[in-house]
C-alpha cells in the first residue's frame, strides 16, 4: 500500500494556458455533443454513428507535429535547444518534447519532490521555442525522471478539446517510476491524438522485458482513470521515448560493431537491430510505422564528445532513441533525424516532423447528418429491445498461482436487430464490478447486429488481491452483464489459489519446517490443505526458510550486480522463484533481478508487515537517532525483529560492495522502507505520505548505515 501510495504521488502533471477552457471548472463540451434530451447510452450510440459517418461531413486539413525525444542523463540544461524545437524554416503546429532520465537521484525516484531540473528544462524549452509564432503549453506529466511536454500555436486552441493524461509505471514490482510512459491525449477537432513518452528497460539481453514494458504500456494506458479511455480508441498515437533496443548479433563481435558504426555502415548495423528483429516477429509495436533511419546509433557517447563509450563497460552503439507512430488516417514523416551536435548526455536526441491530416467539421453539413442519425434512432427505439446471447455464463480458472497471469475468454453477441450497448456494473451495495484479482476487458462495449464481441477475464493475484481471499483459497465472483436498456447477465467465475508462502505470516512460516507444498500441484488441489498453524506454539526458524532461500540466492550470484532493487524482473521467473521457496527446490532464473524482485514481493505479502503495525507509529517516532530506534526495534516480536535484523544484515552486505554494484544506503532505505514498514489504514494526503516514506525509509537507514547485533 506504501508503494502505490508512492508512485501516485510522483505523478506530476501541469496545464498552463488562460485560454484553454479544459482549465475551468466546467469542461468545455466537444462539438460533436448532441442536443440535450439524449440519454447517456443514446448519446453513445450518437457519438459512434457521427464517428462512422464523419467523411460525411468534415475535410481534411494538415497539422505539422514535431516529435523530440532525449535520453539526457540527469544532466543540468547547459545546451540551446533552438535547432532542436526548430528543424527547419517551418515552425510546426505542435511541438511535443519527450525526456527520460530527467533526474537521476534516489529522492526524485522514490519520493514525490519536485525536481529543479524539471523548471530548468522546461525553461530551456520555452527560451528554444521557434521565433515569430505564438506557443501555449498544452500539458505536460513526468513520471519520475520521464517528462513528456506539448506545446501548440495559440492559433490552435480553439480547435483542441478533452485534453487528458495518463501514465504507466513498469519498474519494479509494476510500481516504481524509473521505468514506464506517459502519454497525453487531446483532440484537434475530430481527431483524436496521443503522444507516448517512454523509458523501457535496459540492457543488452533485456529484450524480452522490453517487449513487456510496451505491451503493458499499450494495454494498461488509461486516460484520467477512465477504463474505456485508451490509446485503442485514438485516431493517432505517436510514440518516444528511449526504448532501449540494442544491436546484438551472433555474426559480430563488440569492435566489429563499434568498427561499422564509425564507418557509418548504418545499413549493415540495422539488420541486427532488436526492435526491428521484434517488429518483424509482430510481438511489438503492432501496426507502427518508424521512418528511415539514416542516422548515427544515438547510444552511447562519452558526454561532451562524439565518441562512442569508452568506460570500463564499452556499450556497443545502438538506437536507442526512437519515434514510431500508429494512424488510420494519412501520417508522412517528413524529416526523420538525430541530432549529434547537443553532447551534454550519453545520448543524442532524437526528432520527427510528422504531418497529421486532421477532419476539421462542416457544422451545418454535420447537423444534417446529425438530424438523420436521431429519427433514424427514434425509429429503432420503437422496434424491438436488446437481444444478446453468451457462448457461457461460467468461467472455471481451475488452479491460480499467485503472481501467474490466467485468461479465459466469453464471447456477447447480438442476435437482435439493432446495435446494443454492454457495460459491467457493480452488484448492489458493491462499489467495484469485480474482485482485485479479477480484471475484464472490455467493460463495455457497443456490439452491432449479427457481430459478437471477445470478453477477456484476466485472475491475477498480486499482492493487494492476496490479502482478499479467505484461508480457504477459493476463488468465487458473481458478475453483472447490464445490457443498456435490456435485461442483465450472471457471469459466475471461480478458481483455487495454489498454497504458497507469499501471503503468509512471518508467525505461521516459522513454525513451517517443511515446504508449504509438495511438488504435485494435483494431490495438493485434492487435499487443500491449508497448514493450520498454533500460534501459541514455539518457532522451529529463526526466519522463514523461504526469505532465507531467496537472499541465500541474492547473496550469492547479484553482491556485484549493479542496479539490484531498481530493475523489473521477468514475470516468468518471479514464478519460478515462487515455485521454488514453496517445494523447496533449487532457484533456477535467468536474471538475478527476478529474484530480487520476488524478495520485495515476499516482504510487502506479509499480512502483518517486518514491522507489525501496532509497533509503526513508535518506529516513526525514533526514525532520527539509531539509538532510539533499536530500544524502538526491541519491542517487537522475536520472529519479526528476527526478519528486519536479516534483511538489513543482507543490505549491509550488498552495501560493502558498493564499489562494484554502484548500491546506495539512500536508495535502498527508501526502497526497504515501504515494504518493511506499512500503515494499517492508508494515509490521506499528499504530505502526510512524503512525510511518513521519508521517516520510513529514514528508520531502515539507520539499520543500513550501523552495525546492529543484540
Amino acid at each position: 500500500q506504501g508503494i502505490m501510495q508512492l508512485i501516485q504521488a510522483v505523478v506530476s502533471t501541469q496545464s498552463t494556458g488562460d485560454a484553454l477552457d479544459y482549465e475551468s471548472a466546467q469542461p468545455r463540451q466537444r462539438t460533436t455533443a448532441v442536443s440535450s434530451g439524449i440519454t447517456y447510452g443514446r448519446e453513445t450510440v450518437v457519438h459512434r454513428s457521427l464517428n462512422l459517418r464523419k467523411t460525411e461531413f468534415t475535410n481534411l486539413q494538415p497539422c505539422r507535429v514535431l516529435c523530440v525525444t532525449w535520453n539526457v542523463n540527469g544532466q543540468m540544461p547547459s545546451e540551446d535547444l533552438d535547432t532542436l524545437l526548430s528543424v527547419d524554416d517551418r515552425p510546426a503546429d505542435v511541438i511535443c518534447v519527450g525526456y527520460q532520465e530527467l533526474d537521476l537521484s534516489a529522492e526524485t525516484l522514490l519520493l514525490n519532490n519536485d525536481t529543479s531540473k524539471e523548471q530548468l528544462w522546461m525553461g530551456k524549452m520555452k527560451e528554444g521555442l521557434p521565433r515569430g509564432v505564438d506557443y501555449k503549453q498544452l500539458k505536460h506529466i513526468r513520471l519520475v525522471g520521464i517528462l513528456l511536454v506539448v506545446y501548440v500555436r495559440e492559433t490552435l486552441l480553439p480547435r483542441i478539446t478533452d485534453v487528458v493524461v495518463g501514465y504507466v509505471s513498469t519498474g519494479i514490482m509494476g510500481m516504481l517510476g524509473n521505468k514506464g510512459g506517459v502519454s497525453i491525449k487531446f483532440n484537434i477537432d475530430m481527431t483524436t491524438v496521443a503522444i507516448v513518452n517512454s523509458h523501457l528497460a535496459a540492457h543488452q539481453e533485456m529484450v524480452e522485458r522490453r517487449n513487456q514494458d510496451y505491451r503493458d504500456i499499450f494495454t494498461r494506458m488509461r486516460f484520467n482513470n477512465d477504463e474505456s479511455n485508451t490509446l485503442k480508441n485514438c485516431d493517432i498515437v505517436v510514440w518516444v521515448g528511449d526504448l532501449n533496443y540494442r544491436v546484438s548479433s551472433d555474426e559480430l563481435n563488440p569492435e566489429q560493431i563499434r568498427d561499422l558504426a564509425e564507418k557509418w555502415e548504418i545499413s549493415t548495423l540495422l539488420r541486427f537491430d532488436q526492435l526491428r528483429e521484434q517488429r518483424n516477429k509482430h510481438v511489438v509495436f503492432e501496426e507502427f510505422v518508424e521512418d528511415t533511419i539514416n542516422f548515427m546509433p544515438t547510444y552511447k557517447y562519452d558526454p561532451g564528445t562524439d565518441k562512442f563509450d569508452t568506460s570500463e563497460k564499452c556499450r556497443m552503439p545502438a538506437w536507442c532513441d526512437r519515434i514510431l507512430w500508429k494512424s488510420n488516417t494519412s501520417v508522412k514523416c517528413e524529416d526523420y533525424r538525430s541530432h549529434p551536435i547537443h553532447k551534454l548526455s550519453d545520448h543524442k536526441p532524437v526528432s520527427a516532423v510528422l504531418v497529421l491530416q486532421t477532419r476539421v467539421v462542416d457544422v451545418q453539413r454535420k447537423q444534417v447528418i446529425l438530424d438523420e442519425i436521431l429519427k433514424d434512432l427514434d425509429r429503432q427505439a420503437n422496434d424491438s429491445l436488446p437481444q444478446a446471447a453468451l457462448n457461457r455464463t461460467e468461467v472455471d480458472f481451475d488452479v491460480v498461482k499467485y503472481m501467474e497471469a490466467q485468461e479465459q475468454p466469453i464471447t456477447l453477441k447480438n442476435s437482435g436487430t439493432d446495435p446494443f450497448e454492454f457495460e459491467f456494473i457493480p452488484k448492489l451495495e458493491d462499489r467495484s464490478i469485480c474482485a482485485p484479482w479479477l480484471t475484464i476487458e472490455p467493460q463495455s462495449g457497443i456490439v452491432d447486429p449479427g457481430n459478437f464481441v471477445i470478453i477477456n477475464f484476466t485472475v491475477h493475484v498480486n499482492n493487494r488481491a492476496l490479502k482478499t481471499i479467505g484461508p480457504d483459497r477459493k476463488l468465487d465472483e458473481i458478475l453483472v452483464l447490464h445490457l443498456v436498456n435490456g435485461k442483465d447477465y450472471f457471469i459466475s467465475v471461480t478458481g483455487y489459489l495454489v498454497q504458497t508462502a507469499f501471503g503468509r505470516s512471518i508467525t505461521d512460516l516459522v513454525r513451517l519446517p517443511d515446504p508449504i507444498r509438495g511438488a504435485s500441484l494435483l494431490v495438493l488441489v485434492e487435499q487443500a490443505p491449508d497448514f493450520k498453524v498454533d500460534p501459541t506454539s514455539q518457532p522451529l526458524l529463526n526466519i522463514p526458510k523461504e526469505l532465507w532461500k531467496i537472499v541465500d540466492y541474492l547473496y550469492q550470484n547479484g553482491l556485484y550486480e549493479e542496479e539490484l532493487f531498481a530493475v523489473r524482473g521477468s514475470p516468468i521467473d518471479i514464478g519460478a522463484v515462487r515455485d521454488a521457496v514453496d517445494t523447496d527446490t533449487p532457484i533456477r532464473v535467468s536474471s538475478v533481478h527476478s529474484v530480487a524482485e520476488s524478495l520485495i514481493l515476499f516482504l510487502d505479502s506479509f499480512p502483518d508487515p517486518v514491522i507489525p503495525y501496532a509497533h509503526y507509529p513508535i518506529c516513526l517516532e525514533h526514525c532520527n537517532h539509531f539509538a532510539n530506534s533499536r530500544r524502538a526495534l526491541k519491542d517487537i516480536d522475536f520472529s519479526h525483529r528476527n526478519v528486519f535484523k536479516y534483511v538489513c544484515a543482507y543490505l549491509r552486505e550488498l552495501l560493502s560492495h558498493s564499489d562494484r554494484n554502484k548500491s546506495n544506503a539512500k536508495f535502498l532505505s527508501q526502497v526497504f522502507g515501504d515494504v518493511l514498514l506499512k500503515p494499517q489504514l492508508p494515509e490521506i494526503g499528499n504530505n502526510l505520505q512524503k512525510s511518513t516514506s521519508k521517516k520510513r525509509s529514514l528508520f531502515v537507514y539507520q539499520f543500513l548505515t550501523n552495525d546492529y547485533d543484540e
